[in-house]
């Protein structure tokens, strides 16, 4: 597995509707320079000193007012829709993009079960992949697993190790054929984490016999044709 910077997330994919949530979910999670930095910043930089500059449209400063006044609305509004309900609470303190996708999910539908300790909420978002946001409870996790195709997650809160390394909040990482772990929350905060994936999970040793013997809940609407 691989944890990838956001140029390397959105190159060549800008169009997906489940990277381009990714992406804006991380922007929102992580506005640090060294996850947004390109190798190649510093020749970009040199050829925009070239530039000549152009002046900003009359309205562009109320316009960016109106998106911050928008922005407020929803936040309070997501407060609103989670009442006493602590697992809406939860949602609606994650990051912006990836709530509002959740609530309007929950709207046509409910969560769904993952394994012990695990829920899934399947984000329809469109575009080709499976898109859900994932509710692991510290000390469980997912069976040992291969990819059928990539997989990206983006940590929303908590860490998770996979036996190979840790992952906590804000990283974000791919899996790719060939890479088998076994994700397991970490003792303290729940993790919840953003998975946008091509193929379902291909489970190795007992559950890997009984995959392929019941099949993989994959939601068939949003899963590659």
């Amino acid at each position: 597995m691989t944890v990838a910077t956001l140029p390397e997330l959105i190159a060549g994919r800008a169009d997906d509707p489940g990277v381009r949530l990714l992406a804006e979910t991380i922007a929102v999670l992580r506005a640090d320079a060294d996850f947004i930095a390109r190798p190649d910043d510093a020749a970009a930089a040199e050829f925009l000193t070239a530039e000549t500059p152009s002046a900003l449209e009359a309205a562009a400063f109320q316009d960016v007012l109106s998106r911050i006044g928008e922005a407020e609305i929803l936040d309070t509004a997501a407060k609103a829709a989670a009442g006493a309900d602590p697992r809406r609470a939860e949602i609606a303190a994650l990051p912006s993009p990836v709530r509002e996708a959740a609530l309007a999910a929950l709207e046509r539908g409910a969560w769904s079960f993952g394994g012990f300790g695990i829920r899934r909420l399947p984000l329809p978002v469109g575009g080709n992949a499976h898109v859900e946001l994932m509710r692991i409870q510290p000390g469980f996790g997912a069976a040992e697993h291969d990819h059928a195709a990539e997989e990206l997650t983006l940590i929303l809160t908590g860490a998770y190790h996979d036996g190979h390394d840790r992952y906590a909040a804000g990283d974000l990482t791919v899996a790719r054929p060939g890479f088998s772990h076994t994700p397991v929350a970490e003792p303290g905060e729940i993790c919840y984490v953003l998975a946008v994936t091509y193929g379902p999970p291909k489970f190795l040793g007992v559950f890997g016999v009984l995959q392929r013997l019941l099949g993989f809940p994959w939601t068939r609407e949003a899963a590659p044709a």
